[in-house]
């Protein structure tokens, strides 16, 4: 699987959110922090981002911030500071408006956002390029309707467009003269880490040890554990813990294979340890967790 598939199918383990938001006059809308990763598509007027970092940014339609690890953000009228930024209210009814935009995220429950996602930046601009990327337009089009009307077959469409919004988002960015490089082609910026970690992302469900991602990455055990540790956040068996567990999440939303299959998938040599490192992980036994999910509705 591609590093752009991968993202998307990970960060699919949320639900999948939209709304439409329209101001006129003076007007402010914050939007708080999120466990996953959200975006907004500006289809009329001319708002002020105002990010939790940094100057406020005028935004022109067509534009889209997207915002992949969910910090908190806001909107403005004029530019302004975060802090101190009045929550504001949507009002998605009026009929004469200055400014128009869609709102989409994906709520992840306990998991974290994709480590594809950690060496973007907080919060990223792009401009719809027509020509570059059509389909883009087309399906931020697309999202607006969604998030206006509330019709049969919503709860499968709207997962499927931020997808593909998703996909076409990343290729845009990836695609774009950048100082911030693509993550995933030299994932931490140490090719031996690197190499270890493809080699974990290859195969999840093998029983790693560290000695043996060590020896992948030419290190000593306790340098590559100190090493593995600075560049990603988390120990190895960590790491490996929560690929395999945001891996169980989306298999147990996406399919119906019985626990003991996906357990099997995952490397785990029972079902009973399997369901206990999920249990520990995401607060709820696996399957009253795919129970949960697939009965719960997704905007």
């Amino acid at each position: 699987m591609d590093r752009i598939s991968e993202t998307v199918a990970a960060t699919r383990a949320g639900r999948a959110v939209a709304v439409r938001n329209r101001y006129a006059g003076g007007w402010t809308a914050r939007f708080p922090a999120i466990h996953g990763s959200g975006l907004h598509i500006v289809q009329h007027g001319s708002p002020w981002l105002i990010p939790e970092h940094g100057a406020a940014t005028r935004l022109r339609p067509g534009d889209v911030v997207f915002v992949p690890r969910g910090p908190e953000h806001g909107f403005a009228h004029t530019p302004a500071r975060l802090p101190g930024l009045p929550a504001g209210e949507r009002t998605p009814n009026l009929a004469h408006f200055d400014v128009e935009f869609v709102s989409c995220c994906y709520h992840l429950d306990r998991g974290q956002v994709h480590e594809s996602f950690a060496g973007l930046p907080d919060v990223i601009t792009l401009s719809i390029d027509d020509a570059a990327h059509p389909r883009l337009r087309m399906l931020a089009d697309l999202l607006g309707e969604h998030a206006a009307t509330d019709r049969p077959g919503d709860d499968i469409a709207l997962p499927a467009i931020v997808d593909l919004l998703l996909v076409h988002l990343l290729r845009a960015w990836q695609d774009r003269p950048a100082d911030v490089p693509w993550p995933g082609q030299e994932p931490v910026g140490d090719p031996r880490i690197a190499h270890a970690l493809r080699a974990v992302h290859a195969d999840p469900r093998r029983p790693w040890t560290v000695q043996q991602l060590a020896d992948l990455a030419g290190m000593s055990r306790a340098t590559f554990g100190r090493r593995f540790g600075q560049v990603t956040g988390e120990s190895p068996g960590a790491y490996l813990l929560r690929r395999r567990l945001d891996r169980a999440a989306l298999l147990l939303r996406s399919t119906h294979l019985p626990l003991a299959a996906v357990a099997r998938q995952l490397g785990y040599s029972t079902e009973f340890s399997f369901a206990a490192a999920f249990r520990r992980e995401f607060g709820i036994a696996p399957g009253r967790f795919r129970q949960r999910e697939h009965a719960a509705p997704t905007s």
